[in-house]
């Protein structure tokens, strides 16, 4: 299935003084229609601009992006401003570090990302889960022969010679990216030819997208949730020698001074927050396939769905 032509994808930022902006100015967005109609959903006031703004961390890929989304409704139905601050995993982990964030979205535990978690976040804690069975893999077209089902197939020399060699990935510190690395080496991909090369999700995208037209033989390293499981039919290869892990967490993680200066409403609105797999993969697909920005996807995603809004914001001790 061949996704629709207008692909709209935010690449991470190419510049410091860009990143920069994001990391110290405030990001509140016009009122627009669809922000008059979350207001109505969550019966909460505009928010005041009285109180420090929340610095919330999310690491520059669309599927987080939109979940910030999520996030950044919430905190401003509370009545609180918010300050998204976007990068790559490793820089958004840093930071975090610093004690320059009081919230990160997301981070999967205990596996992706639990190294960076580990060398960053001591003074972080987990809030609440925003869904479960978060997993990577490797895919590849499904219009391939059916022989090809797992890691292993690719090094067969009939297999390798229909395949694109270049196999594109993302950013050098995402978790599917150490992983695809120890994959190429465990199943000696290299000594056939594939290499494996990191890049923005823009090439990453691209890479994909252009072998599919071509209808070639892609490979492409991927993750649930992500819009591409939904916009394309991508044939997930089996890893027989178990190199991707098991199911992670999406967790919610905010600093124990964030915990400890905010009213506890606000904490339990935010650990009351969880979307699921399917969720996140339809918000993903609204911003990278039809063009809505991830807070417009955000939006329209809980103006669909009242009563968890509603439940996420309801008041109690």
């Amino acid at each position: 299935m061949n996704p629709s032509k207008n692909c709209h994808s935010q690449s991470p930022f190419s510049s410091l003084s860009r990143r920069k902006f994001l990391r110290f100015g405030s990001i509140a967005s016009a009122t627009t229609a669809l922000d008059l109609a979350f207001w109505s959903v969550g019966k909460a006031s505009p928010p005041s601009s009285n109180d420090a703004p929340i610095r919330v961390g999310v690491v520059a890929l669309s599927f987080y992006r939109v979940v910030g989304g999520i996030i950044q409704n919430v905190l401003e139905a509370l009545g609180h401003r918010v300050e998204i601050v976007e990068g790559p995993h490793t820089e958004i982990f840093s930071i975090l570090g610093q004690g320059d964030l009081d919230v990160l979205v997301a981070v999967w535990l205990p596996h992706a990302h639990q190294p960076l978690f580990q060398r960053f976040g001591a003074q972080a804690i987990e809030l609440g889960q925003l869904y479960n069975d978060a997993r990577f893999f490797w895919g590849i077209p499904d219009y391939l022969p059916d022989d090809i089902q797992s890691i292993g197939d690719l090094a067969r020399p009939d297999v390798a010679a229909r395949m694109t060699r270049v196999i594109q990935g993302i950013g050098p510190g995402a978790g599917i990216t150490r992983l695809s690395q120890t994959v190429m080496a465990s199943y000696y991909l290299e000594d056939v030819g594939y290499q494996f090369r990191t890049g923005t999700e823009r090439e990453w995208i691209d890479a994909f997208r252009q072998g599919v037209d071509a209808r070639k033989g892609v490979i492409i390293p991927l993750w649930q949730p992500q819009y591409l499981n939904q916009a394309f039919s991508i044939r997930r290869l089996k890893d027989p020698l178990g190199i991707f892990p098991g199911a992670d967490r999406c967790s919610l993680v905010i600093t124990k001074a964030f915990r400890d200066r905010v009213p506890t409403t606000t904490l339990n609105a935010l650990r009351r927050i969880y979307l699921g797999i399917n969720a996140v993969t339809e918000m993903d697909y609204l911003t990278s396939m039809k063009g809505f920005s991830p807070r417009e996807a955000a939006t329209q995603w809980m103006n669909r769905n009242p009563r968890i809004t509603q439940f996420w914001l309801k008041s109690s001790s």
